[in-house]
């Protein structure tokens, strides 16, 4: 297929590859924040012997957060990472580097360009070509990556 034969949103792809980091970071957080909520076992203990227990709203809007880290959050983040991983899937061992360096590491184009030894036209003919790859092999999906998660700012 030739890469000028489908509209390709090379921003939005872009901007996926970019925020795979993060959400990795933060599906890592979110897995850690379920793991401990503090005052909870108190909590539930005044319930029981006390009956109503003195009102917790701050430990309730922990649990309620909680719940929907574990709802909401979670399964989405999942998701993301799930279907860029798949999309990686399409890619040479070469274009893995390609976009580790460039997305992942951030790393500045002039860096990316000497360390695989690529021409500022073949550094941006890869560019598209992966991006291409990339999209090909998730666009039907893509509507997952566009979602809004909770509590996005």
């Amino acid at each position: 297929m030739n890469l000028t034969q489908q509209s390709i949103p090379y921003e939005k792809v872009e901007a996926w590859l970019m925020s795979y980091s993060d959400w990795k970071a933060r599906l890592a957080y979110a897995q850690a924040e379920l793991k401990h909520i503090p005052g909870l076992t108190r909590a539930l203990h005044e319930w029981v012997n006390h009956g109503n227990g003195r009102k917790q709203e701050p430990l309730l809007r922990t649990v309620i957060h909680r719940i929907e880290i574990t709802e909401h959050e979670i399964p989405l983040l999942l998701s993301r990472i799930g279907l860029i991983d798949y999309a990686f899937s399409a890619l040479t061992t070469e274009e893995i580097l390609f976009v580790r360096l460039r997305y992942l590491d951030k790393l500045a184009l002039s860096v990316i360009m000497d360390r695989i030894a690529l021409s500022r036209r073949a550094f941006f003919y890869h560019r598209k070509r992966i991006l291409h790859k990339v999209y090909r092999k998730i666009k039907d999906r893509a509507v997952l990556l566009e979602l809004d998660s909770f509590g996005d700012d």
